[in-house]
Formats: C-alpha cells, structure tokens, sequence
C-alpha cells in the first residue's frame, strides 16, 4: 500500500512539475501559400506540444497536429500564433501587438484553443508554494529527480489535504469567473481584425478523470471554465471537445495504470495524443463543411421515355456550382455516381442505367470554395423505372 500511494504522488507531482516546463516562447509564422487563408492562436494544445517535429520557436505547427491537419483539408498552410504557456491574456497581447494583423485581414478560417493555462498555471504555483518546492529547483528533463523521495508520505497527506481544500477553492473560482470576459475580448478582437472569418473555438478537457481525487476536483473548475463557451454564439463556432475526451482517455498522452506496481504504465503529459488532435481536427472540418456547404438540390420531373432512359428537372441552391446525381437499385442501398451537371434540366441515355430496371436517383449539390469542395446533403431519393 505504502508502494501504491508512492507512485500515486510521484505521478501527480510529475503532472505538477512537468505542466510547469510547458511555460515557454514561441515564433510566428510567416506568410504561407494556399487559396485559404486559416490562422491558429492558442497555447500548447493549438501549438501542438509533445507531437513528433514539436520545437519550441517554431514557425509551423507539426505535421499530426490538429491546425496541420486543418490546413491539409483547406489546401493550406495555417499561420501559427499559437504559443506554449499562453493564457488568454498573452492571447490579448498578441492580438494587440497586431503581429497577426496582416495575415487576419485576409483570413477566411481562424481557430482558437485557450483557457487551460487561465487555470492551470494558478493550480501548479499554489501546489508547489503548498508543497515547499522551489520551481528553480526543477529539472525539466527529469522533473522526479528535484523530489526528496523520503519526503514521500508527507507530500501525500499534504496533497490529500490540498484536494480536499481546493474542491471550493476562492482563487479558482476567481479565475473561472474572469475568463469569459477575456473571452469576448479575444472573440471581439478577431471579428475586428478578421471581418470575413470563420471562427472556431475548441473547449476545455480533462485529462485527469483518470485520476481519483485529481480527476474529480479539475472538473469542477474545468466545466466553470466551459460556462463561457456558447454553443448557439452568432460569431463563432465552438467545437465541444470535453465530450469526446472524456469518453475515450486515448485522446491524451496522460496514462496512469497502476494495475501493475513492478510496471506501471505513467505518461504525465496531459496533452492531446496523435489521436487527440485527428479528434478535435474532425470536428472543427465537420464544422466548416456544415458551414460552407450548400442546401440540397431538388429533382421534379424525373422519367424515362423512348428518346431518353433518364430526364429530369434540378433546382439549384444560388450558393451551389453544380450537382452530383448518384443511383443506386434499391432505395437505402449504395449509391453510385451517375454524373455531374449544372444544368436545370438532365438527360441521358448513359449505359449505367438499364432498360426494364428500377432505380432510385439523387441529387447532391457542390460548392468549390477556395479550392476545396463542399457537398450539400442528398436530395430524397426518386424511384424511376428505365423503359
């Protein structure tokens, strides 16, 4: 048991300790080519800290890292503002400092990932004052190695303590409540700076619900911090990461298996994994093709004669280029393409279709937007027997 609690502290302490080492500088980006202009601010979780190719001063964000990824499906490099060890208020400094000026004028998509630091940076200095540990003391490449192991049991029932006292916590509190001013700060200075942009919004996660005790007493915070994000906002778009990785832990580095004393698995880094950022970069492209894609088409008219297997009316959302017509034989079976077209009226004696055959047709409409398609929902499906 003594073994048990030991590694238990240990790894909360690690949590501490190397939360504390995410707190450093960053470059920006310069101009990028692409038909999309996307910029990403944020912290660590943005810049994407722990990835393969992560460097700190980096111009780009790794190639696994969700704004990466959200720039390969805009056909783009995204311009990185993001910084390890930002909270909203550096945020504010950048936005300010009109850096990205240049690049927010043009911008048609911006991202955005900050609040953890708002309340992270405040729990990890007021645990170590409680703990007596001077963060100069720290290696950041091997944080345990500050640790006085046989202080061990006394920084366990202190952290117990801790825990206890910081489920109603005054200063956290405190910073939950401030944040969603700084919110509308940051959202309003985006809208200013970047009129014709898109905005989306990334919430907190907790990657302690793991942990017993830890787990519970960051959610209380943690979802105080989710109050400032509006699910209906008219100016941005919030991309609901809690949910997500709460359900599936794999989404984050942290691991804390101690089924196993003689192996126990610890990974202290609370940031999102390979599969984390494909995650929460789904969910922001879900988003922008549910923003930029086009109503559905119409089919009327649709029949086969003697001149011709299939003719049919189409009508056209004013946003949409064209549309894709699919068939398939049965009405929930696989549809395939049968053409494209943007006229009102289609006709066509293709051999896909076969006299004495009934099929089900329909319409798909298409928006190219900056070099990236866009498809509309299916129309409903219309039953037609070739003649």
């Amino acid at each position: 048991m003594k073994r048990l609690k030991s590694i238990i502290l240990s790894a909360l302490i690690c949590i501490v300790f190397c939360s504390l080492f995410f707190v450093c500088g960053g470059n920006y980006a310069n101009a990028a080519s692409g038909k999309n202009v996307y910029a990403a601010f944020g912290d660590s979780i943005a810049a994407g800290y722990a990835l393969d190719g992560y460097s700190d001063g980096q111009k780009t964000a790794p190639k696994e890292s969700y704004q990466a990824l959200v720039g390969r499906f805009l056909k783009t490099d995204s311009h990185n503002y993001a910084v390890t060890g930002d909270d909203s208020n550096d945020c504010i400094e950048i936005l300010n400092s009109e850096v990205a000026d240049e690049h927010l004028a043009k911008a048609d998509v911006i991202t955005l990932s900050i609040g953890s630091n708002d309340l992270l940076l405040p729990f990890i200095y007021r645990l170590m004052k409680e703990l007596e540990i001077d963060p100069g003391s720290i290696d950041p490449a091997n944080p345990m190695a500050g640790i006085d192991i046989t202080s061990i049991s006394k920084y366990y029932q202190k952290l117990k303590q801790l825990l206890l006292e910081f489920e109603n916590d005054a200063q956290f509190h405190a910073q939950t409540a401030a944040f969603p001013e700084k919110l509308d700060t940051i959202l309003s200075m985006l809208k200013e700076k970047a009129p014709n942009a898109r905005i989306y919004v990334t919430n907190l996660y907790n990657p302690f619900l793991c942990v017993q005790g830890l787990g519970e007493t960051a959610d209380i915070y943690i979802k105080e911090m989710n109050e400032a994000f509006d699910a209906d906002a008219e100016d941005y778009t919030l991309i609901d990461v809690y949910s997500p990785f709460k359900e599936d832990p794999s989404c984050t580095n942290f691991r804390m298996d101690l089924s196993s004393l003689t192996s126990a698995d610890i990974n202290v880094d609370p940031h999102p994994s390979v599969k984390g950022h494909k995650t929460i970069a789904s969910l922001i492209t879900e988003a922008i093709k549910r923003d930029h894609a086009p109503k559905a088409a119409t089919i009327s008219n649709l029949k086969s004669n003697g001149k011709y297997k299939l003719s049919m009316k189409i009508k056209l959302d004013q946003n949409a280029d064209k549309c894709q017509l699919i068939y398939a034989t049965s009405k929930n079976g696989a549809y395939k393409k049968l053409a494209e077209t943007s006229k009102k009226t289609f006709r066509t004696n293709t051999k896909k279709l076969k006299s004495k055959k009934t099929y089900y047709i329909k319409a798909r409409s298409i928006k190219k937007l900056n070099g990236v398609i866009y498809y509309g929902k299916d129309s409903k499906a219309s039953k037609l027997t070739v003649k």
